[in-house]
């Protein structure tokens, strides 16, 4: 597909829908498989070593999975050029190195449903950068400063548990994952700016394997382990590694077609399939008065901010 074809294809409303919601709804059910991966492997959750293991195991799988269909699909061997060079290690670090690193250990001491709340700031967040450095082309309008303001309203409510009988702001759980939030954002910029004029399939499949390689390790040289593979653990970890590869690439092709802020904002969805999805895989209370008002507010960000 050339480039024009390709812009029409990712620049389609129906298509920009589809696929974004495919992304968020894949990232929303990581939220439980990742808790899932922690007991099917063993991971030993207060050691920072184990956690980057474990993720370093599959993002650096998911990279090695989608290099392997880029070259079935363009049959060729999915070389970077020289020029991809600097997009590869800029997106690798921040996006999956970095988000990941914070995000594995936050998830682990915190509820899956809380998490898939905190990562909306993201959304939000990446709306406001893309506004500041894109002033002309994606501006903050009334809607949009309305649509931010209720969803981090939001996610401040969650974090406002203690006085409504949940787990109060923990540095190691919510603390982790806020900074997460930061480098989803910073990687979503990066991937807008670095993918230009370049194979999004290419740059994905390898930014996922030098992140994943960068975390895998750093984890192994701290002294991490994980435990046997199992059958179970086998096609948890098959799952895991389909939901970076297509969550990624889908997501860094809407990324290089269209404006940030158009397509950031559908990832205030993924707080709301990881906690239905985490609400019934692993049983965690979803009607709790704060859980309930914090994805209403979020869920309302969205239709605004779209609107």
């Amino acid at each position: 597909m050339n480039e024009s074809k390709a812009a029409a294809f990712y620049q389609k409303p129906a298509h920009i829908v589809l696929l974004a919601l495919c992304a968020t709804m894949l990232w929303g059910a990581a939220f439980p498989s990742v808790k899932l991966g922690y007991a099917a492997f063993q991971v030993d959750t207060a050691s920072p070593a184990c956690l980057m293991v474990f993720a370093g195991t599959r993002f650096t799988l998911a990279g090695l999975a989608t290099l392997a269909l880029c070259g079935l699909l363009h049959c060729q061997l999915p070389i970077p050029h020289r020029d991809d060079g600097p997009g590869i290690v800029a997106i690798g670090l921040v996006q999956t190195a970095g988000q990941y690193l914070f995000y594995y250990i936050g998830l682990a001491h915190t509820t899956g449903v809380r998490a898939s709340i905190l990562n909306a700031a993201s959304a939000f967040l990446t709306v406001l950068l893309s506004a500041l450095i894109w002033r002309k082309k994606e501006p903050m309008t009334a809607k949009k400063w309305l649509g931010c303001l209720m969803g981090l309203a939001g996610v401040v409510l969650v974090n406002l548990g203690g006085s409504l009988g949940e787990q109060p702001f923990a540095l190691l759980g919510e603390g982790m994952l806020l900074l997460s939030v930061f480098f989803v954002s910073a990687g979503a910029i990066c991937s807008k700016v670095l993918t230009q004029g370049r194979d999004p399939f290419l740059i994905t499949g390898w930014q996922l394997t030098l992140g994943g390689g960068v975390l895998l390790g750093a984890g192994l040289l701290l002294g991490g382990t994980i435990g046997a593979l199992t059958s179970a653990g086998a096609g948890l970890m098959a799952w895991l590694v389909a939901i970076s590869a297509v969550g990624f690439t889908l997501w860094t092709f809407l990324l290089k077609y269209n404006p940030v802020g158009k397509i950031a904002v559908f990832s205030f969805l993924t707080p709301v399939f990881g906690a239905l999805l985490s609400s019934l895989v692993l049983g965690e209370s979803l009607l709790s008065p704060a859980t309930v008002l914090a994805l209403a507010l979020v869920a309302g960000g969205i239709v605004v901010v779209n609107r």
